[in-house]
């Protein structure tokens, strides 16, 4: 519970800045945070910026990219940063510690804000005293929803003195957020064997396993819209050298680890498993991958034309 407290800390300070209208929620932690449709300790805070904050609408150039990812960068690093800072400190919340990640590139997105927190629970391999914010400027920004959030220790005890109130911020949507993942694993299993990265990336298998047994899997795969938005969207803001996206048609899809690697897989998993998952429901790897399969045909069966 620790970490949430300070997961959920940050994000009320993260909505309480000046630019919080122009900032959505996303990722795997909105999932649990937001939406509770998972059972996984949060292992960072996603955040999307609107590239028209920034001064940037409409169809971008090659080189209008460029100066958005800078653009973003500068504003993170320069104002973002600090006022973060100075938020945790009206709030009262010491003894943390702040830094910004280093970049190779001043165009790179996201940028990344690491908080260490004073622990006071033992620290684990994956449940590290830090929470860390990623604020990336190439993410859609819609469908969002305005959905509250609130630390465990205070859903647990709402009558204690020390409870806090839920905050409501926008949260992207989990059809989206289904899909997104899909195409993230999908992607990396593309890449050749020495190339997949695997640590700390099971995580993924887990929520998509989670969100497979709710109504918003079934949701999304009804949405084609929003599926070639999204599809559009990575080729045009995250398109990554040497894939092939018209794989992404629902024919071609694969989320499923290739065999020469999935064992890498299962021993990342089972330390995530160990140390993250909570609640009754925390299933094994082979039962992940069997789900994963199921949904993996079923997606390969949907009769659509990609535009």
């Amino acid at each position: 519970m620790e970490k949430d407290w300070w997961v959920s800390q940050t994000l009320k300070a993260v909505f309480e800045l000046d630019v919080a209208e122009h900032l959505v929620f996303k990722g795997g932690t909105s999932l649990s945070k937001a939406w509770n449709l998972i059972e996984r300790f949060s292992e960072d805070i996603d955040l999307a910026i609107e590239r028209e904050f920034l001064g940037f609408e409409g169809s971008l150039t090659k080189n209008k990219k460029t100066k958005l990812r800078k653009a973003s960068g500068q504003y993170i690093s320069e104002v973002f940063y600090l006022e973060l800072q100075e938020k945790f400190k009206e709030k009262g919340l010491e003894n943390v510690t702040f830094s910004l990640a280093e970049t190779q590139d001043s165009d790179q997105d996201p940028r990344i804000i690491n908080i260490f927190y004073p622990n006071i629970i033992e620290v684990t391999e994956y449940l590290k005293p830090r929470v860390q914010i990623e604020v990336g400027c190439r993410s859609l920004i819609e469908p969002f929803t305005m959905k509250k959030i609130s630390a465990m220790v205070d859903d647990e005890y709402p009558e204690q003195s020390f409870s806090e109130k839920s905050e409501e911020i926008p949260s992207v949507n989990p059809e989206r957020t289904f899909l997104e993942k899909i195409f993230l694993l999908h992607e990396e299993f593309q890449k050749t064997a020495e190339k997949i990265r695997v640590d700390r990336l099971s995580r993924h298998l887990y929520d998509l396993y989670a969100l497979s047994k709710t109504e918003y899997a079934e949701s999304a795969l009804q949405n084609k819209e929003l599926y070639e938005t999204i599809v559009k969207h990575r080729m045009e803001f995250a398109n990554i050298s040497g894939i092939d996206y018209s794989l992404h048609r629902p024919a071609t899809i694969n989320p499923i680890p290739p065999e020469n690697i999935i064992e890498l897989w299962e021993k990342d998993y089972a330390k995530m498993r160990e140390e993250m998952v909570y609640g009754e429901n925390r299933p094994t790897f082979s039962e992940i991958i069997e789900t994963l399969k199921k949904l993996k045909d079923k997606i390969n069966s949907l009769n659509w034309e990609m535009i």
